[in-house]
């Protein structure tokens, strides 16, 4: 039979829809209107006058500490630490033949972190013992720096992400110190009550295991609500008002925000950080988030998944359909305005109906089995595994409610105004399942012309992974492997998420000769999907990969690696700055494996920027120890024959930042309030980039020897510091004056 045919005859007023199966033809159903809703404010009694003042000068000090707590290295320490607990939670659940019993996983979780949670504890204390020997209030400012830089230790661990975390949390122990000394001095007392520094450490202390409580919540995305709440609570007692901090987007890109927010408010409102600590449960636990939606979406995509096998062939399973959507739904952080206006029932209903008739003449018994042998034959054997009989048929279910699935998300992406406009619907409605179809369906099922086919040719296919874990499934995997030669031309145009590109990144990890011959892997989000939960594929080799060898697969990577740019898509991620990719649900990631490579080192951000309250910016440029001798090299060299080569040196420092710094400083002058407009946000950074080229040109031209000296230290790399201060909107308006350059060994950045 022909899982193909079929047709569907609609009333004559009614709106049709094209299957991409040919013959398959659908009709839309009345849509229901949206209602207003009111919004009553409250006025205040007190004067503007009165209250404005103390405001603003909160808000600019609040604003100043936070910009000297941040710390994206931390935020990535914290990052690597939920993404490693992700994979182990996935290992735990694929170890047993049924669900481990949640408690028990997380009490091994919990295990795993002790050490790290008792040595955090130890080095809090170990700082706090050197500041209560010492006046710290006493010391000038270049003594306080120096004590402080000398003063506690962080043991090491054995583990590159526990030692990540340790230094950086002590890293900010120190600036909570530096922080109640300078307020003391500056006589902020006005603003709340500074507190001894040693009960203050004690405070900080206190908050390391709820710390890493979440960071468990955060990686089996159970993370409680209360969380977010209590950090946006905290920026408007500090005068930042009701501002969306990362958490509300993402709550593990937040963890470390609202670690800055909870050190700040120890510092400037301890009062109010003691009434939040009373009347909040910072602690989580298996059941702190609740109930478990990925659970339950685990369980209805295996419902759906065998019961449109099961079904009689032709039959409308929009029952069923209707039945599976709220638990995708549940998943989501955010529902669209306009599902909440018109009601979710009405649009789930909505969804189903249309879904039933696009999908109803490729269910049943012998429709699954054309899905699956496909499936089985350019899929998973082609990734090593063996699919007994029994099996095939849930792999068809698999991939039908994949593309059930992959059609409710797309249409979650949809503008609110496109809810309340049925054509506006049936048409995104057409287009996004045509597009899961041609993603999670095997290519010789689909029709010829589909133009939303992902390849030109018959391609993989993208299952559901883990397999060993279903069915607790955690992300996808495309089932094709690319063979690729990658040239230098061609790695130099893919970025990279620490701020260079797959050039630097081979080159750091030792490849001599190009082209290099690589396998290029392709993955996809599911929701609560985490970088960890990659590293669990069955498929990637005997070497377990590291969380930090997947970027984001966008239609320009794809189809500069792998010659397929539908296989990419664009990211949903917000934000412009390089750092730690966090994927959401239905973003895509590649991983490059060249054999025989050894495993990476220690991932560092080449780029680091601060921008603080009084207009200084500082741009940390931190080069790995590759950069810096092949720097070294090139001064040596020029000192040889009497005559310099610094041309070559400006344009490989200016590598480090030319590609991505302009869009970063645009982002930080717009939050900064130092221009308003998009536009002229860019141009102005235009200027800052100039500024800081000038002072590159102007440093080696007269201090060439100073650099060299550096690189020469045995520290593992080399930092160079770009400053210019008094950025305004009124000095940005013009050309600035050559930034000043410091260079030190090593990679620097905290502090």
């Amino acid at each position: 039979m022909s899982v193909l045919g079929g047709t569907y005859a609609g009333t004559a007023d009614a709106v049709g829809h094209y299957s991409p199966f040919a013959g398959v033809h659908t009709v839309a159903a009345a849509h229901p209107e949206a209602a207003p809703a009111d919004v009553g404010l409250l006025e205040s009694p007190f004067g503007a006058g009165l209250t404005g003042e103390l405001r603003d000068r909160t808000e600019e000090t609040a604003a100043e500490l936070l910009e000297t707590l941040r710390d994206e290295d931390f935020a990535e320490a914290l990052e690597q630490l939920v993404d490693e607990a992700a994979a182990r939670h996935v290992a735990q659940q694929a170890a047993w033949s049924a669900a481990p019993p949640e408690a028990e996983s997380w009490t091994a979780l919990e295990e795993w972190l002790e050490p790290l949670a008792e040595a955090s504890e130890r080095a809090i204390d170990g700082l706090a013992d050197s500041v209560r020997s010492t006046d710290v209030h006493a010391m000038s400012g270049g003594d306080l720096e120096s004590f402080l830089a000398s003063a506690g230790e962080a043991a090491s661990l054995g583990s590159e992400g526990f030692d990540q975390f340790l230094g950086g949390l002590l890293q900010k122990a120190k600036q909570v110190v530096k922080g109640a000394v300078n307020l003391a001095k500056k006589g902020v007392a006005a603003v709340g009550r500074i507190l001894p520094i040693g009960p203050l450490l004690d405070k900080l202390k206190a908050l390391v295991r709820p710390l890493l409580q979440r960071v468990l919540g955060a990686a089996l995305n159970k993370l409680p609500p209360s969380v977010q709440s209590i950090a946006k609570a905290l920026a408007g007692k500090l005068g930042l008002g009701e501002r969306e901090t990362a958490s509300g987007a993402d709550p593990v890109s937040g963890l470390s925000e609202e670690l800055d927010l909870q050190l700040a408010s120890l510092l400037l409102a301890p009062d109010t950080f003691d009434e939040m600590v009373e009347t909040a449960e910072w602690e989580t636990g298996p059941d702190g988030g609740g109930r478990d939606r990925l659970a339950d979406l685990d369980g209805a995509r295996t419902r759906l998944a065998r019961q449109l096998t099961d079904l009689p062939a032709g039959t409308r399973p929009s029952a069923e359909i209707e039945q599976f959507i709220p638990a995708v739904l549940a998943v989501q952080p955010l529902i669209k305005l306009g599902i909440s206006i018109i009601g979710r029932d009405k649009v789930v209903r909505f969804i189903a109906d249309r879904v039933a008739d696009l999908i109803k003449g490729i269910i049943g018994a012998d429709a699954a089995r054309a899905i699956s042998q496909p499936i089985v034959d350019v899929g998973l054997r082609m990734l090593g595994f063996e699919v007994a009989p029994d099996q095939e048929q849930a792999l068809a279910g698999e991939a039908l409610a994949s593309t059930v699935e992959g059609t409710v998300l797309r249409l979650l992406e949809l503008p609110p105004a496109a809810f309340e406009d049925q054509l506006q619907l049936d048409g995104a409605l057409q287009q996004a399942f045509a597009e899961a179809a041609a993603a999670y369906l095997p290519d010789r099922l689909l029709r010829a012309d589909l133009p939303e086919r992902e390849t030109a040719g018959e391609g993989g296919v993208w299952v559901l992974m883990p397999r060993a874990a279903r069915p607790r499934f955690r992300f996808r995997r495309y089932t094709r492997t690319f063979l690729v030669p990658v040239s230098r031309q061609l790695a130099r145009c893919v970025p990279w998420s620490d701020g260079g590109t797959l050039e630097t990144h081979l080159l750091d990890r030792g490849v001599e000769r190009w082209p290099v011959q690589a396998e290029v892997h392709l993955y996809e989000a599911l929701p609560g999907t985490h970088l960890g939960h990659f590293t669990q594929d069955e498929a990637a080799g005997a070497r377990s990969p590291d969380s930090g060898e997947y970027e984001y697969l966008t239609p320009e990577i794809a189809g500069l690696l792998v010659g397929e740019p539908a296989l990419g898509r664009a990211r949903s991620a917000s934000g412009t700055e390089a750092g730690r990719p966090r994927p959401q649900a239905g973003d895509r990631f590649f991983r490059v494996r060249v054999p025989g490579m050894p495993p990476r080192s220690r991932r560092y951000r080449r780029m680091l920027v601060r921008l603080d309250a009084s207009g200084q910016l500082r741009v940390l440029l931190r080069l790995s120890e590759r950069q810096a001798q092949q720097i070294l090299t090139r001064l040596a060299g020029a000192a040889s024959t009497g005559q310099r080569d610094l041309p070559s040196v400006l344009l490989a420092l200016q590598g480090q930042y030319r590609r991505t710094l302009p869009a970063v400083l645009a982002a930080r002058l717009l939050k900064r309030s130092l221009i308003a407009d998009p536009g002229q946000a860019r141009v102005a950074a235009d200027r800052v980039v100039a500024a800081l080229t000038a002072g590159l040109s102007n440093f080696l031209n007269k201090n060439a020897a100073q650099l060299a000296s550096a690189v020469s230290d045995p520290a593992d790399g080399v930092t160079i510091t770009l400053t210019v201060t008094g950025l305004s909107r009124q000095t940005l308006a013009a050309d600035l004056p050559p930034a000043h350059v410091g260079v030190q060994p090593g990679r620097q950045g905290r502090g």
